[in-house]
């Protein structure tokens, strides 16, 4: 008997649900576990090699003559996305972790702690380790130097190649014939043994004259104003005498005689730096001496190097732990700034929906529309629902997938449904938010709270003193006074040392607020509500902010802060 498979119907908001094919399919219903792709691209293959959405990065970054080379932007915009996509581009990509570099023995290196806490400034050791990092690996992978039978092919090609009456280049193979024999050593080897010439050159240039200093860091702050003084000025000394000559011609080497082929370029991509594979005291100078790296390897026409950062790891680089002569100026042509139009992140929940569905069940083409009620509270369901996010793919993804994971057994998602999906999304989201951003406000899931329960939008007004003091005794338990937050510090430097301005103190808390993207702010009545969502690292400044300027609380954290939609007295 020929079984008759049927064609869904007209559902209850009009829409003309599409015909479902398949042996053994009765009718379309969401399964349990469906979803439209992991939040993480590291997690997200499958959808990526059938979903990825080209908004022209790629062009930038396989362009080597294009300076572009740091991905940047907030967590989850799409950053390791595009690194999946270039691998899955070319054929030479050089995949680095920082996890996989061992960095984290330079930071418990008891040497370098006691130098770094006396003040000596040791980046230019951090730059020379970055660029005998990259030169070894661009090597190794160009002539696949795994034992010392490949070394030893390695030479004689360089050799013939590299012309002898070119001193420079000469210098270069000098490189090869030191280093090269260690080549096929592991990362975590060749970082101890160029951090150990290092630390016997610092401990020489001071050690006579330090008798019975311990060198570490708890060392170096029991030093006197003289001691101090002399480390800094033996240390750098030493720092800047601890050098590979020779690496300074390599550039030209792997431009003229190595990398010269324009058919064949090779690709270092470094991703994950925002993660915690060192300690901040030295990971953060690390990265600075990274960008310089990276910077200067431009000169090689057919290598480059891409990295990928977070604004928030780049503010605290750049802006907390920069020293004198690193001028941003000349890095920004590097950075490429994710942004997301509302086309582009509708095109891919529309491409993600049509591989779930047709996985179990169709051929032909499912839309948004077809599942998704067609309007909430005035709005386009997709306008409501990319109104709660931070016009970044992670985001709009989860509340898809928090949507479905309530819509198992049924052929569409109601309203009710992503009602309920939104609670668990605007919490989840604050939670995020806090742990992006931790580097700089640890305790924002406490100082949030400061918000609970106003009204979506406000003047700067309504946060009085009095109502500021009652919102900090609420989270005061959960606070430490001698925290590095600086909202917590100024909440403590307000009501407990009594000390600071009230308004001065209300307004750098929405400030920073503003900045991690948790209010808009609305500085005058013909003024846009101003967002920073833009990916760019900009601040208000404290004349922005009035008592009549309008705050309004992002919609993201409606739910997750007991927000007050409806209008009525404050």
């Amino acid at each position: 008997m020929k079984r008759i498979v049927p064609r869904l119907g007209t559902s209850r908001y009009g829409r003309v649900k599409t015909k479902i094919k398949g042996e053994g399919v009765d009718h379309f219903v969401f399964r349990k576990h469906d979803n439209v792709g992991a939040a993480g691209a590291e997690h997200d293959s499958q959808f990526l090699d059938e979903c990825f959405v080209d908004t022209g990065e790629i062009g930038f970054l396989l362009d080597r003559k294009n300076p572009k080379r740091i991905i940047l932007g907030r967590t989850g915009c799409g950053k390791t996305a595009l690194l999946y996509r270039l691998k899955n581009s070319v054929n030479h990509v050089i995949e680095l972790s920082p996890h996989d570099l061992s960095l984290n023995f330079i930071a418990t290196n008891k040497v370098i702690a006691f130098f770094e806490e006396a003040g000596v400034n040791l980046a230019p050791f951090y730059v020379l380790l970055w660029k005998h990092l990259l030169v070894v690996e661009l090597i190794k992978e160009k002539y696949h130097i795994t034992n010392e039978d490949n070394y030893k092919s390695f030479i004689r090609n360089i050799s013939s190649i590299v012309a002898k009456r070119d001193r420079n280049k000469e210098l270069a193979l000098d490189y090869f014939q030191k280093w090269g024999s260690k080549f096929w050593q592991t990362t975590e080897q060749r970082i101890h043994e160029l951090t150990e010439c290092v630390e016997s050159s610092l401990t020489a240039s001071v050690g006579a004259k330090l008798k019975g200093v311990h060198f570490d860091a708890d060392g170096a702050k029991k030093l006197s104003r003289e001691q101090r003084s002399e480390v800094i000025e033996h240390g750098m000394d030493a720092v800047s005498k601890v050098q590979i000559r020779e690496l300074e011609n390599m550039l030209t080497v792997l431009e003229e005689n190595i990398f010269d082929d324009s058919k064949n370029p090779y690709y270092i991509t470094i991703d994950m730096l925002d993660e915690d594979w060192a300690d901040d005291r030295v990971r953060f100078k690390l990265i600075r001496s990274l960008i310089d790296v990276v910077n200067r390897f431009k000169r090689l026409s057919n290598v480059k190097i891409i990295l990928t950062l977070r604004n928030d790891l780049l503010y605290k680089v750049l802006n907390i732990e920069s020293t004198s002569g690193f001028q941003e100026e000349k890095y920004k042509a590097l950075y490429l700034i994710l942004n997301w139009q509302k086309t582009e992140l509708e095109k891919i929940i529309q491409d993600r929906i049509n591989v779930v569905i047709k996985r179990h069940y169709t051929k032909g083409d499912v839309s948004f529309a077809d599942i998704f009620p067609p309007r909430i509270e005035g709005k386009t369901t997709f306008d409501y629902m990319l109104e709660r996010t931070f016009y970044r793919p992670r985001d709009i993804i989860i509340f898809v997938n928090e949507c479905l994971a309530l819509s198992s057994g049924r052929p569409d998602v109601s309203v009710s449904i992503i009602k309920d999906a939104e609670s668990n999304y605007s919490v989840e989201r604050l939670q995020s938010l806090s742990s992006e951003w931790s580097n700089l406000l640890p305790d924002l899931m406490h100082t949030s709270r400061l918000l609970f329960g106003l009204k979506d939008h406000f003047e700067v007004s309504v946060i009085t003193e009095d109502y500021l003091k009652r919102k900090f005794e609420d989270i005061a338990v959960t606070l430490n006074n001698e925290s590095i937050d600086s909202v917590t510090k100024s909440l403590f430097t307000l009501y407990e040392a009594g000390n600071a301005n009230f308004e001065s103190v209300r307004n750098f808390i929405l400030r920073e607020f503003y900045f991690i993207g948790l209010v808009g702010v609305k500085t005058g009545p013909t003024d846009a509500i101003n967002w920073a969502r833009s990916n760019h690292l900009t601040r208000l400044s404290a004349g922005q902010i009035r008592p009549s300027s309008t705050i309004h609380i992002h919609p993201m954290f409606y739910r997750a802060l007991g927000i007050r939609i409806n209008t009525g007295k404050f």
